[in-house]
């Protein structure tokens, strides 16, 4: 077997590349501030800088940041944290400048009702490799710059605004992820968590107890392939800053056959040949379409059983890809279910708790029409 650990910035690049209602949360009595004593004065510029707060992000970085009333103008560097941010922002008109690849990989259904407004918000500021164009942003006149890690805070470390940092090294099961992302959004904003993801997950964990109490059979091999692009197949072994296969799998009863792999991994066909499995999800790059048709230049996939009985999906996209952290996370494992395990848990069932789950969490109502785009195999290009 050739297997070629895949490098940080591959990882890094495709993960982190891989995301409107305005009608959101109610929000909530502001903290109590860190200057307690407010001084008593009619100068507006006291007056807000005797608000200001502090908080700490999850990199461990203390930062001042205004008061949620004086926040008008947010940029976001990290393109998974987006989504989150939809959830929770008060108003989406506030996000200003954006990652170009804050919505690659995005659903057009669910966009136009998310965030029907993002193309026009400006990404010119932000590279490919996230480097900065310190001048356009400023233009922007940011109150906040959300960012994820050390390597997308380059260009930002001589910018007099708050910078948020949205990564945190000791978590890699996505439930943790998103839970933190929502927990700090909701800080920031001053917006009531009641109803966040933590609730969410919670609903989540117990629908998945309730449903996979019933199974009797044998828990389903699943392969989940990270990319396929060029003739290099990828796959997602155990879960690391940039596999989630392993988390989502153990949590919908599954059972990965890349588990022995840390992270992700250049496998050729005869190793999944000899994993051979059940069920195969695809996160990007070719679909679900290029293996059914055994189209892809290199690959012969018609000799898996996976093949064979046509058990070959595409991991949803709303904001972002489910495959990734995201706002929608608590749905994946549910999701998982209803394609390995359809006996327990229908696509009906799903499709109850995937309307449900965006009119509590985004205040947005799904159609059948959506929910179709949402589930279907996505189409080759």
């Amino acid at each position: 077997m050739k297997k070629t650990l895949i490098s940080f910035l591959l990882a890094a690049i495709t993960l982190f590349s891989f995301a409107g209602c305005t009608d959101k949360a109610q929000p909530i009595n502001a903290p109590e501030t860190v200057n307690k004593e407010r001084a008593a004065s009619s100068s507006p510029t006291e007056s807000v800088q005797s608000q200001a707060r502090t908080i700490t992000d999850l990199g461990g970085n203390v930062v001042e940041i205004p008061p949620s009333s004086e926040i008008k103008h947010v940029v976001v560097i990290t393109p998974p944290v987006t989504s989150v941010l939809l959830e929770v922002i008060p108003d989406n008109a506030m996000i200003v400048g954006l990652n170009p690849k804050a919505f690659t990989f995005s659903n057009a259904a669910a966009m136009s009702k998310l965030f029907p407004d993002y193309k026009n918000v400006e990404t010119t500021f932000v590279g490919d490799d996230f480097s900065i164009n310190t001048e356009t942003l400023l233009q922007l006149n940011p109150d906040i710059i959300l960012y994820y890690g050390e390597g997308q805070k380059k260009g930002l470390e001589n910018i007099d605004l708050p910078i948020v940092n949205f990564f945190s090294p000791k978590l890699t099961d996505p439930k943790d992820v998103t839970i933190a992302w929502d927990i700090l959004l909701r800080e920031i904003f001053e917006v009531d968590g009641s109803k966040g993801l933590q609730a969410e997950w919670e609903h989540s964990d117990a629908k998945v107890t309730e449903v996979l109490a019933n199974q009797t059979d044998d828990s389903k091999h699943a392969l989940w392939v990270f990319s396929n692009v060029s003739g290099k197949l990828v796959v997602a072994g155990s879960s690391s800053f940039d596999a989630y296969a392993q988390s989502f799998f153990d949590k919908a009863g599954l059972i990965n056959v890349a588990a022995a792999i840390q992270g992700t991994a250049e496998v050729d066909m005869e190793q999944v040949y000899q994993w051979d499995p059940d069920i195969i999800f695809v996160f990007h790059n070719a679909p679900a379409k290029a293996i059914l048709n055994n189209s892809i230049e290199g690959q012969d996939w018609s000799l898996l059983e996976a093949w064979k009985n046509k058990e070959v999906y595409d991991i949803p996209q709303t904001a972002y890809s489910w495959g990734a952290p995201c706002a929608d996370s608590p749905l994946m494992p549910l999701w998982l279910i209803s394609k390995s395990y359809p006996e327990l848990f229908s696509e009906e069932d799903f499709r109850t708790e995937l309307a449900g789950y965006y009119e509590r969490i985004h205040n947005v109502t799904l159609t059948d029409d959506d929910m179709t785009s949402i589930l279907s195999l996505r189409e080759m290009k």
